[in-house]
């Protein structure tokens, strides 16, 4: 006759401790840390804050995506602006968390430089500068006196 021993059934191992996430950056551990946006993306987000600041994207739509003061700036005054339409995005990383745009920005057939800078944060990217690049007006000239 077999003893009960060679019937038992083997043990379940333990569970192993939980690992945290090595990518979160002293963040919650449940959130990821974002990944590195391609330029497609940085397009796609440019032209909703472009968006935004021609009036045809309501600002609160955007709060998520920029900085405070950033916010301030879409948020001010509404003019009737042109709308703008982006051309080539070109992108750089200066940093693992910052990526930086520019590009060239075409309305009502002139052209105009925007640039950008976006920082990673444990909620996902945020852009923290965003200037379009206007000229101020007619061009000053200034004349010098001819030295005698």
């Amino acid at each position: 006759m077999r003893t009960l021993i060679h019937a038992e059934v083997p043990r379940r191992a333990e569970r192993p401790p939980a690992v945290p996430l090595q990518g979160n950056r002293g963040g919650d551990a449940r959130w990821p840390a974002p990944r590195q946006l391609e330029a497609s993306e940085v397009g796609r987000l440019l032209t909703m804050l472009l968006e935004a600041y021609d009036g045809r994207r309501p600002v609160p739509q955007i709060r998520g995506l920029v900085a405070p003061e950033v916010y301030a700036g879409f948020s001010g005054p509404r003019w009737t602006r042109p709308r703008h339409r982006l051309c080539r995005v070109h992108t750089c990383t200066p940093a693992p968390d910052v990526i930086e745009a520019c590009t060239r920005v075409e309305a009502d057939g002139r052209s105009f430089a925007l640039a950008a800078r976006f920082t990673r944060t444990p909620a996902g990217w945020q852009c923290v500068r965003f200037a379009l690049l206007k000229p101020s007006g007619p061009a000053q000239r200034t004349h010098r006196q001819a030295a005698a």
